[in-house]
């Protein structure tokens, strides 16, 4: 196969540690063993959890372009940061026709196993989502019957200079800019007085 490797350091430390480079190695010497033609090994190196990726963002520009049929990383925290991020971009993959293999955790979606395996860990990453929102709505129910609000207090609003300026042919978005509100509060606002939206 012609494949792509991924590497990822979250630390300038790690850079220097050679972590790198032994990411490099491991995906080189894999690649090697398995017969497949490595087209380059593109890296992230020294950002934080949240900075941008361009080597991640650029290997799944070259899946979307067809230019690669699989990614090799050495472990599955190099190119997810969370079991959603990870099931996101790997099902993404798997649609484009990409595979995607991860030497230390031997999953390779090319085969029985790694699509198991990769099953598998969408049914946490649902079960994940699934207790989020249980908790989120546990937590909307108790800040209610608390009396707390559960949602942005209300702007409050000059309403009857909306409906001036709406009979005078401004539109909901000109007078959205000089109230200082999105279009769609003026609109919502406008419906409340029973004016009809043109």
């Amino acid at each position: 196969m012609k494949v792509l490797g991924y590497a990822r350091v979250s630390t300038e430390n790690q850079v220097k540690a050679g972590s790198l480079e032994d990411q490099k190695a491991q995906i080189r010497k894999f690649c090697e063993l398995q017969g497949h033609e490595l087209l380059e090994i593109l890296c992230d190196a020294g950002l934080s959890a949240l900075a941008e990726r361009p080597a991640w963002n650029r290997a799944m520009q070259l899946a979307r372009e067809g230019k690669i049929e699989a990614i090799v990383v050495t472990k599955l925290d190099r190119w997810g940061r969370s079991v959603k991020d990870l099931v996101t971009s790997i099902d993404e993959l798997r649609r484009l026709g990409v595979h995607f293999i991860s030497i230390g955790d031997n999953l390779d979606t090319s085969t029985p196993n790694g699509r198991l395996l990769f099953h598998i860990l969408s049914a946490f990453a649902e079960f994940e989502r699934e207790i989020i929102r249980e908790r989120m709505q546990a937590g909307r129910e108790r800040a209610k019957a608390q009396g707390k609000a559960c949602h942005r207090p209300r702007k409050k609003l000059d309403e009857r200079e909306i409906r001036r300026l709406y009979e005078l042919g401004l539109s909901a978005r000109d007078i959205g800019r000089i109230m200082g509100v999105s279009h769609n509060t003026i609109l919502s606002r406008l419906r409340e007085m029973g004016v009809r939206i043109r």
